[in-house]
């Protein structure tokens, strides 16, 4: 095993925040969403009989939204970190190897930057959409909803190829399991199906679709935390890699 497969003692540190900071989100965010229709549901039974409620839709109400927006928000601050953290340790290990050409370095480094920077704009779109809400506040809530989905998107493909170019590299990046890497290879086609499923109902839904217009709207209803929860989930398989990581460092 070459000594750039074990990580460094400032990664594994990074790692672990890491690993806290997104894991803490996961849970929270997927708590909030589901519970936030579950309570709107449960106020406003004859509402919810006629036209489900989208989660926007849920957390008008100020007894629900209030508090998500409070763990929204602060779930926004911990994913930034969390994901930077993340991006910033695959890049540090990666870096380490002297095999990788300096034209490809900057190609790394470039789309580390472009992850974060997504990220960061993903999480920006959180606040937004969860502290200014329906009715009072429309276009502010749309635009919040439109950064954070479009971001959050491209920071699932961008880490993806980022990931994926750490990966081929001559030397084992020790951020990477292989194993790890197949299974996201193929789970990444989750996200970016429900998220092209989501963008196309969210289209559709206000035309009129005859007999279908229920259907539509309800389909689009589930689609939409089922997107967020996968965008989560993807995260979620790296900590098998972050564990992996810290586990060789604690048996070197």
């Amino acid at each position: 095993m070459s000594s750039v497969s074990i990580p460094t003692r400032r990664s594994v540190m990074v790692l672990f925040a890491a690993i806290v900071l997104t894991g803490f989100v996961i849970i929270v965010v997927n708590f909030q969403i589901y519970q936030a229709r579950i309570l709107y549901i449960a106020a406003y039974p004859e509402l919810t009989a006629a036209k489900p409620p989208t989660i926007s839709g849920a957390i008008r109400d100020p007894a629900i939204g209030n508090p998500f927006a409070v763990w929204i928000s602060i779930s926004a601050v911990f994913l930034f970190f969390g994901v930077g953290s993340m991006i910033a340790a695959l890049w540090a290990e990666g870096m380490r190897s002297d095999q990788i050409p300096p034209k490809e370095r900057r190609w790394l480094t470039v789309l580390s930057l472009w992850s974060a920077t997504l990220q960061l704009m993903a999480c920006v779109g959180m606040v937004i959409l969860s502290n200014y809400r329906f009715p009072d506040y429309n276009d502010e809530h749309m635009f919040g909803s439109y950064l954070f989905f479009f971001s959050q998107a491209f920071v699932v493909v961008f880490v993806e190829i980022t990931a994926r170019r750490f990966a081929k590299q001559p030397e084992r990046n020790s951020v990477i399991l292989p194993s790890m890497m197949r299974v996201r290879r193929k789970y990444v086609w989750v996200p970016i199906f429900l998220g092209v499923a989501y963008l196309v109902l969210f289209l559709i839904k206000n035309y009129d679709l005859g007999a279908f217009q229920a259907a539509v709207f309800q389909t689009y209803v589930i689609t939409e935390p089922l997107l967020i929860s996968s965008f989560l989930l993807y995260n979620l398989i790296f900590h098998a890699d972050m564990w992996g990581a810290i586990l060789r460092y604690r048996r070197a």
